[in-house]
This record gives structure tokens, sequence and C-alpha cells, in this order.
């Protein structure tokens, strides 16, 4: 079993040292994990976001990457009978592609998840900045917010810049149950052109089993979406717990991997961001 959506304590909301997280890993019978600490790099959110280094938050266009980079490799040596891959999740905004670039030409990954969490510098998946958006998003109404939630999402998989889409119906969070059945309806009317996009672009969707811990039947997004993704032309799947602390860890794993096998996937595997065969295990550096 992989688990390739993990944030250890690099990322500001989250709790467990790489170290901790690999030897959880290793409790649990996982095989490989990736980390993918947050990456937000919208200015507009400076003050909001940050990156834990030694326990002291940094700017995000600090030079923390170097420090996670080399924990990572502390934890190949420390772990040799687990694959441990350095990842990163990255807020998206279309706005920011070129720091993006950048930022993703100058650090070495083996895999990048791409996230659209904020509409107009506002998180979405944040239950702290919830009353913001119902005081300056939600008078919009549902059908624009989808509107505006997917044309990033499309931003996000035209750009190029992403293995995977991260979370990808993660307005089921927060914003879903804040509007009436029209919500829903736009957000399904606009998905197989979305999806049809993100096909051509050659970008993947992740199944994301925070959503189960939460309460939910389904994880992000749904079977019925991944279903969609499929017949459309997606061909990488990757399947991640989105761990914020060790102890959900590769929670559910077992769930997405059914679902992905009911549709006749299986999970995806990365290297250096070069998608590996099913069978294929290259060594590290």
């Amino acid at each position: 079993m992989v688990d390739y959506h993990v944030h250890p304590d690099f990322s500001h909301d989250a709790q467990g040292s790489i170290e901790e997280f690999c030897g959880r890993a290793v409790e649990v019978g996982l095989k490989e994990v990736c980390f993918t600490t947050h990456y937000e790099p919208d200015p507009a959110r400076a003050v909001i976001e940050h990156v834990r280094v030694n326990g002291v938050m940094q700017p995000v266009d600090s030079d923390w990457p170097s420090a996670y980079l080399e924990a990572i490799r502390a934890a190949r040596t420390r772990f040799p009978n687990l694959v441990v891959l350095a990842g990163v999740e990255v807020g998206y905004d279309p706005g920011l592609v070129g720091i993006i670039s950048d930022f993703l030409g100058r650090h070495q990954f083996d895999y990048v998840l791409g996230a659209v969490h904020s509409l107009d510098s506002i998180c979405l998946t944040a239950g702290g900045e919830l009353e913001q958006f119902k005081s300056e998003l939600l008078p919009q109404g549902p059908e624009q917010i989808a509107a505006h939630y997917f044309r990033n999402v499309r931003s996000a998989a035209g750009s190029r810049l992403f293995d995977c889409l991260a979370h990808l119906d993660i307005y089921r969070k927060y914003i879903q149950s804040l509007f009436d059945g029209r919500f829903t309806q736009t957000a399904d009317s606009l998905l197989p052109s979305v999806l049809n996009f993100v096909a051509e672009s050659g970008t993947g969707i992740e199944v994301n089993t925070s959503a189960l811990r939460r309460g939910n039947a389904e994880p992000y997004p749904e079977k019925r979406i991944l279903k969609q993704a499929r017949d459309a032309g997606v061909r990488v799947f990757t399947i991640g717990s989105d761990a914020h602390r060790p102890a959900d860890l590769g929670k559910d794993l077992e769930i997405a991997v059914q679902i992905l096998s009911d549709l006749g996937i299986e999970p995806a595997r990365f290297r250096n961001r070069v998608l590996l065969a099913a069978d294929c295990r290259q060594p590290l550096p």
C-alpha cells in the first residue's frame, strides 16, 4: 500500500515530524509514502500561510525546501525498507503560474499535487475562513461560485504544472451545504467538460480518503466522478490519506484501492515526476 498525500509538520497545520510519519508507515505496513507539504504562494495570503522549519514558522517564499528535502533524505537512510518520496501540494490560482513554475523549476520533487484551495484569496477548505467566505463570496450565488471553482481547476490542469489534481470535489467539505441543490446541479453540469480537459492535459486525479474520516460516505472525489474521469480518458489516479498527523497516515486507503479496482484502475506511483510501471522499483538518491 502507498500513501501519496501526507503532511508532516513542515505544513503549518500539521503535527508530526517526517521521521515520526515514517515510523508510523512501517507500523501500518505501508511500502511507500510521499510527503506533500503545503506550498501556498498567493501573496495576498502571505500573512496567513507559512511553512514550519525546526518548529519556527517561516515565510512561504523562504528557503524552506532545503531543510524539507534534507529531512526526507535523512528518512531514506533511517528507513531503508520504506520508499520515502519528496512531494508538494501547491495551492493554485491562475495568477500564480509564474511563481509556481519558478518554484518547481528550482526544487526536485518526485510528485506534485495541484489544489484549488482558495477563490479570490479566501480559503474554501479552512473552517476558520468560512465566515469570510459567507460574507464576501456567498452573495455571488452558487452558479457563479461553482463556475469560478471549475475555471480554476481547468486552468490548473491546463498549466501542466502538476502530476495530479487534489481532492477534486473539495467543495463538499463546507461550500456545497451552504446552498440549495443549484450548486450541485451546476457542478455536475460543468464536470464533463472539465474532466475532458483534464484528460487532454495529461493531468491525473487523486483519490483522497480524508473525507471518510469526516463522516462522508465517499472519498474526494466521489466514485461517480472517478468513473466519469476514467471514461473521459484520465489515466493516472493516485491515492492519499491527506494525513496531517501520524495517526491518520494510511487511513481508509484500502477503500480507495477498492474503488479504483472496481473501475479497472491501479493506483499510480511516481519517481522524479515520472510515472512508474506498476511493477517498477527504481533506486532513490
